[in-house]
């Protein structure tokens, strides 16, 4: 657009020499040249300056849209929901293990045994067969049975 040619260039030169005269061209143009260089400068700190600006009102504004979507009521809800649907997932799973390990399998530490996340355990969470069932009356017997063998042992030692 303002592109200015070599004779141009030229004719602009011999006009400031006659006109400004040869010793005082010179300094002319090296102040002129400083004055471009402080323009320059100061051009390029100022789009410094507006990018800084409008990148920290585009990251305000992700960081409300992100607050809003992981902090609202509505966010957090879904998230107690989720977390609450894989704790009872990986309950659910290590409930229904089988207890006994076979007789073949190597000996696993107590660590490595133990899954990631721990179940929470209640203890009043296990069901209570009625007193009159076989399932309890067999229950009962085992016990009295595992206490009474327990007992001679301890008293034969003592």
């Amino acid at each position: 657009m303002f592109g200015i040619g070599s004779t141009e260039f030229l004719v602009i030169l011999l006009v400031a020499l006659v006109v400004l005269g040869p010793k005082s061209l010179a300094s002319v143009s090296r102040t002129l040249g400083k004055a471009m260089g402080e323009f320059r400068r100061v051009s390029t700190d100022f789009q410094r300056t507006l990018n800084a600006e409008v990148e920290q009102e585009e990251h305000l504004k992700r960081k409300q849209e992100a607050e809003k979507e992981f902090f609202s009521p509505e966010a957090r809800a879904e998230h107690a929901a989720k977390t609450a649907a894989q704790t009872q997932a990986t309950a659910q799973p290590a409930a229904s293990q089988p207890q006994a390990a076979p007789a073949a399998a190597p000996a696993v530490t107590e660590t490595a045994a133990r899954p990631a996340v721990q179940p929470e355990v209640v203890p009043s969470a296990a069901p209570v067969p009625p007193a009159d069932s076989p399932l309890a009356q067999a229950l009962a017997k085992a016990q009295t049975e595992a206490g009474s063998a327990a007992t001679p042992a301890s008293g034969a030692k003592a």
